[in-house]
């Protein structure tokens, strides 16, 4: 049987130690669904044949059986757990197997053929016959496996048909007969097939790789050559570059693949390398280039060479550059950038710094006023994130370009870096009105001016601007206080909404310094743990039992004057620092709990916390709750989290998992301020709620205005529908109660009418003490 083994045909292909490896394994592959169905073919003929067969017999064939194809399967997980496996050992062990697992299927006619049972004769044959067709697909890989398995399988067979001497039996016999040649044939057909197809695939394989080679010798070639090269298309699209150019322009790759050549902002380069416009035949560009992305002048010599196919046509075309830029070019070049802005060519701090030292000497001469406009463009960062640097530049250029075209020659207009941009009015006027009225007059027209569309590359960007004006005294000498004062008018302009105009005046300073010794007092209290934590009650108004409560934060300063929470919060959040506050709040509020439920007056259903969007941000926020609940040893629903509908949206996907994955574990959450923010019902339907917080804002007024106690009665009527409960903040009178109890008699309150948010010794001494809340005189006074 020459040829028919794995081992001697796969010797002959080319690379024939990886043909075999790769055949091996497909034979091993193909054990792992076979020994499945080895197992249970047997199973069921033990199965079927034990009425009939001596059980001695059938169990030692079972067991004999099970115990070889486990030793295979242990076999075939081994050989896939070998990093380099020996070809010849684990050839050997397949074949034993497979000789093995054949030998005791071979035996089945021999040991189990029931006399007078035609219907246990035909399953026998079946299952014999079905066994050794198997061996067409799993075993094809290797001929000799493969007839060595059908043969062992079928000529036992064959031999006890023979033996019945009956018509019905001899014509079995031919038919297995006949069964065995055609299975024969197709085995070395597809045997021979697949040896081809790896034949094939090798060779492809060793095409591919003296291809890559060849590619790879051409690529070193194109990236290492002296001389600037880039490749670009029919469209004159630059395709690819290699690194001599991408040091002559002094950029990244990826800067100048995807530039056309004809949109350049240099359009020097193709109108002198093609004045007629044929880009079908060599040109030659020898001259100035000015680099728009770098600010680079340069003096380049550009040899455009088209490719052509065989048929004259044109398939792109290459170009050589070479820098021929003079030493005497590049000293000027960095004495012009010295003093001004590489990308609007605006003069930059350095030029209008000593502009502004020569004004106030012209100043105090002339006894007139000037002014400082400190400009930033609105929003210009999504717009260069989303549409490109090269979108931004081109929006800066043009902002610098409109600006200009406002000014009078005498103006200096300056870009200090990003968006950024200073205007130095000098000499407005004598008069300090005028000069003002004047300066403004200008911004509003700068106003105007750059929130007209800016059309770049076919698409249309808005933006608008922030002005902060500082008008320039004779007491102010430094030119950096004049900036910052400007500067600090400017983030006041938009701190107040964008888009507009702000003179500095003084208490813009008083502001930003006590902003300041806020944010120092909060991060010096965050090491000291300087917070408190109060409690105001939550009421069931039906019964006026007090339910729950919800956990407000208290901060003294250095001088032990309380902060209110308008006034610290708001720094906190915009230094960042509300994520530790919060983390300290949830940890004080569960050891709160923990506290007084080892004392027996925990009576309440749950206390409630605030929660800001930056933690709704944190990844590990979810862990972090969970964990803290666990470590206090609380339940999980004595604790709530109150976020507002604004928070909702920053980042709704990862709010919504947030809020399943914490509902899941048995943390509810409450919506806080409802009807303040985007309101809307596919929140309600899509997020899983306990309760709806109505805003104060609607309580206050619900006695005189019918709009905001037919907005209460809507708000109810949808908590009712979703089956939530619903919390009134700020009750304080009695009137405001009656007219909520009209609507549900179930709502929860809380607010003055009972009792203000108190510390955690008094209420615990006066409110958890007391099965219900004893009403209190409207309070003149709010914390």
């Amino acid at each position: 049987m020459k040829g028919f083994s794995l081992l001697q045909l796969s010797a002959r292909l080319d690379h024939a130690k990886e043909v075999q490896q790769r055949l091996l394994r497909l034979l091993y592959m193909n054990l792992n669904s076979s020994l499945i169905v080895i197992v249970f073919n047997a199973s069921l003929f033990t199965y079927i044949l034990w009425p009939v067969a001596a059980h001695s017999n059938l169990i030692i064939w079972y067991g004999v059986l099970v115990f070889i194809t486990l030793l295979r399967f242990i076999d075939t997980y081994r050989y896939f757990r070998q990093n380099h496996p020996v070809y010849r050992h684990w050839y050997r062990r397949l074949a034993a197997g497979v000789t093995a697992s054949a030998l005791m299927w071979g035996m089945v006619p021999l040991l189990f053929f029931p006399a007078d049972e035609p219907a246990y004769q035909m399953f026998i044959i079946l299952i014999v016959v079905g066994m050794s067709s198997g061996a067409l697909s799993t075993l094809s890989a290797d001929l000799r496996l493969s007839f060595i398995y059908l043969f062992a399988l079928l000529l036992p067979l064959e031999y006890r048909l023979l033996e019945q001497y009956s018509v019905i039996h001899f014509a079995t016999a031919v038919l297995v007969m006949a069964f065995i040649a055609v299975v024969t044939h197709a085995a070395r057909q597809f045997h021979l097939s697949l040896v081809e197809s790896y034949r094939h695939l090798e060779q492809l394989r060793m095409a591919k790789k003296r291809l890559s080679s060849s590619e790879k010798r051409l690529r070193m070639m194109f990236e290492q050559a002296p001389t600037g090269i880039f490749y670009y298309d029919t469209d004159l699209i630059i395709v690819d570059v290699n690194y001599a150019l991408c040091q002559i322009l002094q950029v990244e790759r990826p800067q100048l693949v995807g530039l056309d050549l004809q949109k350049l902002p240099d359009e020097r380069l193709l109108h002198h390398a093609y004045p007629e416009g044929d880009f079908t035949k060599p040109g030659v560009y020898v001259g100035p280039y000015h680099s728009k992305i770098k600010a680079l002048d340069l003096w380049l010599k550009v040899e455009f060479m088209p490719l052509l196919n065989d048929h004259a046509e044109m398939v792109g075309g290459m170009a050589m550059v070479t820098d021929n830029t003079k030493e005497h070019a590049a000293m000027e070049e960095t004495a012009f950038l010295s003093l001004h802005d590489p990308l609007t060519m605006l003069p930059n701090r350095k030029l209008l710094t000593e502009r502004m030292v020569q004004l106030q000497k012209e100043q105090k001469r002339q006894s007139a006023l000037s002014a400082l406009l400190f400009l930033d463009l609105d929003r210009f960062k999504h717009i260069n994130d989303s549409a490109g640097h090269l979108v931004g530049d081109q929006l800066l250029i043009t902002t610098a370009r409109r600006l200009k075209g406002l000014l009078r020659e005498s103006d200096t207009l300056s870009r200090l870096g990003g968006d950024e941009f200073v205007i130095l009015l000098p000499m407005i006027s004598n008069d300090e009105n005028e000069a003002t009225r004047r300066t403004f007059q200008i911004a509003e027209k700068i106003h105007y001016a750059l929130k007209q569309p800016y059309e770049i590359e076919e698409h249309t960007y808005l933006t608008s601007c922030s002005i902060g004006i500082t008008m320039i005294e004779d007491s102010l000498t430094e030119p950096d206080e004049i900036l910052r004062r400007a500067d600090t008018a400017m983030y006041k302009a938009k701190e107040d909404g964008r888009d507009r105009t702000r003179f500095y005046d003084m208490d813009m300073d008083h502001k930003a310094q006590a902003y300041l010794h806020t944010l120092s007092q909060l991060q010096f209290s965050l090491t000291k743990e300087a917070f408190e934590l109060h409690f105001q009650p939550i009421v069931r108004a039906e019964n006026n039992a007090i339910v729950a409560a919800e956990c407000l934060l208290r901060w003294r300063d250095d001088t032990g004057k309380q902060v209110p929470p308008s006034v610290f919060i708001p720094v906190a959040e915009d230094a960042g620092l509300i994520t530790q506050i919060g983390r300290w709040v949830i940890k004080n509020a569960c050891r709160q709990i923990a506290q007084w439920s080892g004392e027996g007056c925990f009576t309440l259903q749950y206390l409630s916390i605030n929660i800001s969007p930056r933690q709704l941000a944190e990844d590990d926020f979810s862990n972090f709750v969970l964990n803290t609940i666990s470590n206090h040893n609380i339940e999980a629903s004595q604790l709530r989290l109150e976020i507002t509908e604004t928070a909702l949206i920053r980042n709704f996907d990862k709010t919504k998992q947030l809020i399943e994955e914490l509902n899941h574990a048995g943390v509810l959450f409450i919506i806080d301020d409802f009807g303040t923010g985007y309101s809307s019902l596919s929140y309600l339907k899509q997020l899983s709620f306990s309760t709806l917080k109505i805003d104060k804002s609607f309580i206050r007024d619900i006695i005189d205005d019918p709009k905001d106690a037919t907005l209460i009665r809507a708000v109810i009527d949808i908590a009712r529908q979703f089956g939530y409960d619903v919390i009134a903040e700020g009750v304080e009178k009695e009137e405001q109660l009656a007219k909520l109890m009209l609507d549900s008699d179930t709502i929860l309150f809380q607010g003055y009418l009972c009792s203000k948010a108190v510390d955690a010794e008094t209420f615990r001494h006066t409110l958890l003490t007391q099965p219900t809340c004893r009403r209190l005189k409207p309070s003149r006074t709010k914390t």
